[in-house]
């Protein structure tokens, strides 16, 4: 079988080395209307995304310069924004520019765009909204990729079930992370990549999703993955639940119980950093990966990312 290759493998051995002295001492980022030197320290300690933790996040792919579905990582974050009151400073337009600026000038290739916006600076640290006319904080990083081993593609990675913890304001993009942040480390303790998170209802554990990713398996030729029930409407699964729709793959949303990911002929997630990954084991339980329909979703996910470049 061919090796399925997301990451240059110069890029993946050289990474680090080439990197590290841009990041102690030549990158920026974006603060409120301005580029500042990355290695400034200019968030104010009363910031309600420090004292609340009252914010929004995104995450965005960056590779060869390409911005990868910023529309839908804007939008969501607008949105989330309108539901929590929270000011939403800038026109999309403006960002982007911004966020383009500030990508060439990290020369990041192979990278991610870190979007934050909070509350703002509440003085008093009080539970009470500040006024109105109070600013919100605003700042975006551009940096290398985290570094991720390419045999996670190639012949499946591990996972490890962990109770979900979290609130029950998960379709927004908050930056409450503390849950999802246990979860992960559950899981990379034990040699994992990555937590597939459950909930109990009267018939048992069901799936919802991972620390920062969503979950599809596949039994019978039909392509089965959690509804989005207080769970995040991921962009990278919404665009592999559209691709594999038009590509006569049948999928189902409801609700999935745990059990049927171990008894599952695929299992694979997907994110905006993984993009597609076959899973291989969960917890003990040993999957064939990569199986043939999570190969469809490696490749046609694989040549959406190739026609979006230059539309970014």
């Amino acid at each position: 079988m061919e090796k399925v290759h997301w990451l240059p493998e110069r890029l993946w051995k050289e990474r680090v080395g080439l990197t590290q002295k841009r990041l102690d001492s030549q990158m920026k980022a974006f603060l409120d209307g301005k580029f500042i030197e990355k290695k400034e320290r200019l968030i104010t300690l009363e910031n309600r995304g420090l004292t609340f933790g009252d914010g929004l996040f995104e995450v965005l792919r960056v590779k060869d310069g390409h911005i990868f579905f910023f529309e839908d990582h804007l939008a969501r974050m607008k949105s989330s924004a309108v539901f929590f009151g929270i000011p939403f400073p800038y026109s999309l337009d403006e960002i982007k520019d911004r966020a383009r600026e500030l990508i060439a000038f990290n020369g990041i290739d192979d990278g991610e765009l870190y979007v934050e916006l909070t509350r703002g600076i509440d003085q008093n640290r009080e539970h009470k909204y500040p006024s109105e006319n109070t600013q919100p904080t605003f700042f975006m990083l551009a940096i290398p990729l985290r570094e991720i081993d390419p045999s996670n593609w190639e012949r499946g990675t591990v996972v490890f079930g962990f109770p979900d913890l979290r609130h029950k304001l998960c379709e927004h993009k908050t930056i409450n992370l503390l849950p999802n942040v246990m979860a992960k480390n559950f899981a990379y303790k034990r040699g994992g990549y990555e937590a597939l998170m459950y909930r109990e209802d009267s018939k048992g554990r069901y799936a919802t999703e991972g620390g920062s990713s969503n979950y599809f398996l596949v039994k019978n030729h039909t392509v089965i993955t959690p509804e989005i029930d207080n769970i995040l409407p991921g962009i990278t699964r919404s665009k592999v639940v559209k691709l594999l729709k038009e590509n006569g793959v049948e999928v189902v949303e409801r609700r999935v119980y745990y059990d049927e990911f171990l008894k599952a002929d695929e299992v694979f997630l997907v994110s905006t950093v993984s993009m597609v990954m076959p899973v291989r084991k969960i917890d003990n339980k040993q999957l064939a990966a990569p199986g043939k329909i999570t190969l469809k979703a490696m490749e046609l996910y694989r040549k959406l990312i190739d026609e979006e470049k230059g539309r970014c």
